[in-house]
């Protein structure tokens, strides 16, 4: 058995990117109300741990005793990389210092803000382009594609227009439905 701080660990620098793809991932897929919710709680919880400098992310001891089997976890992984290889001959290391150091420190910015928009209860899959712009800055963060992170930012900035913009069309009508 491996436990969760483990895996972290052997993720070294790419831990939070990883992690934060993983975390978006249901998100993106059709899932229950709530599940954004935790999503965003998690995403938040990392998103500090980036503000504030930290290398990797820090995993709160319940959570670090949470154990998979060696062999569900290498199945996992080589399920994980062969469909992620497209994407690794689009995302590789260049403008390095958007998501190093300070540049880290920015995106962890950005995905604070869309962990509190994906807190929020918002119906018609308005967390789906929350969930699509942190899982592109988790890309860029994994892979040190600073250019990747030019494009989160941009569908941060999208995504967040894009969710208020459906707040105030979904409470107009609301509030023309009871009227």
């Amino acid at each position: 058995f491996v436990d969760a701080q483990e895996v972290v660990s052997a993720l070294g620098p790419r831990a939070f990117g990883l992690s934060i793809m993983v975390i978006m991932a249901p998100v993106c897929l059709p899932m229950p109300p709530g599940v954004p919710t935790v999503a965003g709680v998690i995403l938040g919880f990392f998103a500090i741990q980036m503000i504030l400098g930290f290398k990797h992310p820090w995993i709160p001891r319940p959570m670090r005793r949470l154990k998979i089997t060696r062999s569900k976890l290498l199945n996992g992984i080589d399920t994980l990389e062969r469909r992620l290889k497209f994407v690794e001959r689009l995302a590789h290391p260049r403008l390095e210092f958007l998501t190093q150091g300070f540049g880290s420190q920015i995106v962890g910015i950005a995905l604070l803000a869309l962990a509190f928009v994906l807190i929020l209860p918002i119906p018609f899959l308005g967390n789906l382009p929350p969930a699509i712009a942190a899982g592109i800055l988790g890309l860029a963060l994994a892979q040190r594609d600073g250019l990747l992170a030019l494009i989160g930012f941009a569908a941060t900035a999208a995504a967040i227009a894009f969710t208020w913009k459906l707040a105030i069309t979904t409470l107009g009508w609301l509030q023309g439905y009871f009227n």
